[in-house]
């Protein structure tokens, strides 16, 4: 029996997101598109609905500019993958 090395397994990995992605539709979807995404199904998951400023704190989107998560935001929404959840601003769930 052979041993698989760490990055054997990473990539398998990223294989299986990388299909599980295509199956979802997100694919045709940037990177920072695809994290600020996960960032709110994490969120929403736990709270029911995501805040912007818990989506700007989420360590997926650490390496991101605030202006870029803005975009990312106003972009997912306007796809139609993002739910505005209240009529209050700033709250989102996902719509996939």
């Amino acid at each position: 029996m052979t041993t698989r090395s760490p990055l054997n397994v990473l990539s398998d990995l990223q294989m299986l997101v990388s299909e599980l992605e295509h199956d979802l539709g997100l694919a045709d979807l940037g990177q920072i598109e695809r994290k600020v995404l996960l960032a709110i199904a994490d969120v929403a998951a736990k709270n029911g609905s995501a805040q912007t400023h818990d989506v700007l704190g989420h360590s997926l989107l650490r390496s991101f500019s605030r202006p870029s998560l803005f975009r990312a935001l106003k972009e997912l929404t306007d796809e139609g993958k993002l739910l505005k959840v209240t009529d209050k601003r700033g709250y989102y769930a996902p719509n996939i």
